[in-house]
């Protein structure tokens, strides 16, 4: 903004990253405090140029807003709406207020939707508070071919000494986390944290051995700071909650993906989860209403795919309930459990008959929801008319 006359104005293109990224923080403060927003067009992953950027364009004046001064937006969806950019901006764009652009994360969005968003920030805890800042990644094993084995495998180092089940667990990967439930690969681990004392364990070692030369490659092999044989990094501080029931969702996906798992499995870095077997809130996070918000306030990326991140997790309102509620919310859970674990008599073996009782279900636990969050008619039209369904 240097650049501009005091009142002038600045015409830009950027990435639409600073929006919602952590590290765009300084720069949405910036802008929201010092500069008088004119127009803002963010084009999510429309493909203007060859490179994936996900730019927009912001028009500035080089001058602080006042208390009510708004910012003409638009998301554009269809590359068609460039050939008449200006026209779009008047006809479909929206004045918002220049104070709405929150510094957590700029939402550009119009006045009903920007009030929905409020409503449910108010109508909840913030899921960081509601667990307790425990968002926990999985594993880093540092090279996968060596750690992650098959049922064969498993079967044969088991074989060979039977000490070796002690350290061999279930292993999931981001692609085997489904809604409400997991789809388990039969994969397994081999978890060896960095005081592991391998000579107890010469099976192991010796399947080890056949990958030294690329796991000693690893930077922080070389630096000594661990083992050849160890994992990267093998959730110190957290190992232990794996073994627990809990809930667990891949970090990429578009829409929410969230599953129970109380199979003690350990999973790869791109899963997370929750270390709590609270199926009031796994109904929660599977509503559409969470969808709808979460979709508002994280950064989308190439396909409108989401990143189910802490620092956009963290804010997802999570609504009180009574114990009835809760209870009603539960059993709903259970049962859609159970219909896609395939282990109740309540659903027809005909997919059809499947398919039709599993919606209804989840129509029961959206409708049990909207009233926890206290939604109208109206909010509820805006939460089921955006939603990432295909």
């Amino acid at each position: 903004m240097a650049l501009a006359r005091p009142g002038g104005v600045l015409t830009f293109i950027s990435s639409n990253k600073f929006f919602r990224a952590g590290y765009g923080k300084p720069l949405r403060a910036y802008l929201r405090g010092n500069t008088r927003l004119k127009t803002v067009i963010d084009f999510g992953d429309l493909p203007i140029f060859e490179a994936t950027t996900y730019p927009c364009v912001l028009v500035a004046a080089a001058r602080p807003p006042d208390d009510e001064a708004t910012v003409q937006a638009l998301n554009v969806n269809r590359v068609a709406t460039l050939e008449r950019l200006a026209d779009a901006v008047q006809r479909d764009g929206w004045p918002q207020l220049q104070q709405s652009l929150r510094q957590d994360g700029w939402a550009l969005q119009p006045p009903q939707v920007m009030a929905l968003l409020e409503k449910l920030r108010g109508s909840g805890t913030p899921l960081g508070e509601y667990v307790n800042g425990r968002f926990y990644s999985g594993i880093k094993t540092g090279l996968n071919e060596a750690f992650a084995i098959d049922q064969p495998t498993r079967d044969q180092l088991i074989a060979e000494d039977t000490r070796n089940a002690e350290v061999i667990k279930p292993w999931l990967r981001g692609r085997d986390l489904k809604r409400w439930i997991v789809s388990w690969s039969h994969l397994y681990v081999i978890y060896i944290p960095w005081d592991f004392c391998i000579k107890k364990y010469p099976a192991i070692h010796r399947h080890l051995q056949r990958y030294k030369e690329p796991l000693m490659k690893r930077p922080e092999v070389r630096e000594g700071r661990h083992p050849w044989y160890t994992m990267s990094r093998y959730a110190a501080e957290y190992a232990d909650e794996f073994e627990k029931p809990k809930i667990v969702y891949p970090d990429i996906a578009k829409i929410p993906q969230f599953a129970y798992d109380a199979s003690g499995a350990y999973g790869v870095n791109t899963m997370y989860i929750l270390p709590t077997d609270e199926l009031y809130l796994l109904g929660v996070l599977n509503s559409s209403v969470v969808e709808f918000f979460y979709s508002q306030i994280s950064s989308a990326i190439r396909g409108d795919y989401l990143r189910f991140i802490a620092m956009y997790m963290k804010q997802v309102p999570i609504p009180d309930a009574t114990p009835a509620r809760r209870t009603a919310i539960k059993s709903l859970v259970r049962k859609l459990l159970d219909a896609h674990s395939g282990q109740t008599s309540e659903v027809s073996e005909t997919s059809e008959v499947s398919i039709a009782q599993i919606a209804q279900w989840e129509r029961e636990l959206n409708a049990l929801v909207y009233e926890l969050y206290g939604l109208t008619e109206e909010e509820i039209a805006i939460v089921e008319g955006r939603l990432n369904h295909e």
